[in-house]
């Protein structure tokens, strides 16, 4: 992502929001909450994306017994 400096800084801050919001549609999205999963560590649960804290919230009993 490249970020360039201008003298508006309203300017500056909507170009970075945008360029921002562009990388987050690109991720996968939790079937769970929704949101996009941003960290390295994405769970699939039957066979749909889930990230880990609607994983360790919502199916800690499947995640201990798996361990």
């Amino acid at each position: 992502m490249s970020f360039c400096r201008t003298d508006n800084p309203i300017a500056d801050f909507e170009k970075h929001d945008a360029e921002q919001q562009k990388a987050l549609e690109k991720l996968p999205k939790c079937s769970e909450c929704g949101e996009p999963i941003q960290e390295d560590l994405c769970f699939e649960y039957n066979d749909e994306p889930i990230c880990d804290e609607c994983m360790y919230a919502y199916h800690r009993k499947n995640i201990e017994y798996f361990m």
